[in-house]
């Protein structure tokens, strides 16, 4: 995953699994504009799916989906396409746009391979520090009744609308479990107050975080459920639960 903002942060999520973050000069954004331009493939939307060679019968398994989102005059064009399948691509008509939107995709990963120095302003990844965050919650029936309980929570939430209740729900678009995941945008300072409150709630250990803040813990209900949590940092061209996913 990468995002690239006009003002030239470049987002990466690294191999640790953590979001890094480092800034390209206002020549080092066109330098990037012109390579996407110069693929003719993001100028509207279109998808470049995979066809089966004639007699072929490729192994039944599911197949991953690269997807380029560019910001274009007044809206943002979408490019999808389905990954390179690698030894197994035999099975496939040859697609000149899928082999080049798959190389543009480990440049925009590994942009310290082809950009030159004078692109970056800043070059060393630093730990991204996110402006929002996506929280989402989600009964789980489970049987469980070790602590910590949403009793609990509840007496140490931050908000006035009660963890059992804040947020929307998440439309069909965003996957299995949507219609019983709500989800709400907060602050960095917001999320501080969230984490307090789990820890407050059910201690360090009930907490698990990560360095950019994502959080996951879940609280007792009843005997047959739990109340999950979970905070994920959104990328800067995002500010909203708009385009979040379930699970």
């Amino acid at each position: 995953m990468a995002v690239v903002t006009a003002d030239g942060r470049f987002v990466t999520r690294s191999d640790d699994n953590q979001f890094r973050e480092r800034r390209l000069t206002s020549a080092g954004v066109q330098r990037l504009r012109d390579e996407l331009t110069a693929t003719g493939l993001l100028e509207r939307d279109q998808r470049f799916l995979l066809v089966v060679r004639p007699d072929a019968t490729p192994p039944a398994h599911g197949i991953g989906t690269l997807v380029f989102n560019v910001w274009r005059d007044t809206r943002t064009v979408e490019v999808r396409t389905a990954t390179s399948q690698g030894a197994e691509e035999v099975y496939y008509q040859p697609s000149p746009a899928r082999t080049r939107l798959d190389q543009l995709s480990k440049q925009l990963l590994r942009p310290e391979t082809w950009l030159p120095a004078d692109a970056w302003a800043d070059s060393t990844p630093r730990l991204y520090r996110p402006a929002v965050f996506a929280l989402l919650l989600r009964t789980v029936v489970v049987q469980s009744n070790e602590p910590p309980t949403i009793d609990a929570l509840t007496v140490a939430w931050p908000f006035s609308v009660g963890p059992l209740a804040l947020g929307q729900t998440l439309p069909p678009s965003a996957g299995p479990q949507a219609d019983t995941t709500r989800c709400s945008a907060l602050t960095s300072d917001d999320m501080l107050a969230v984490r307090n409150a789990l820890t407050q709630a059910g201690g360090a250990d009930a907490v698990h975080a990560s360095e950019d803040g994502a959080i996951f813990a879940s609280f007792v209900l009843d005997t047959q459920s739990q109340l999950v949590l979970m905070m994920r940092p959104l990328l800067p061209d995002r500010a909203s639960c708009d385009r979040e996913y379930a699970q």
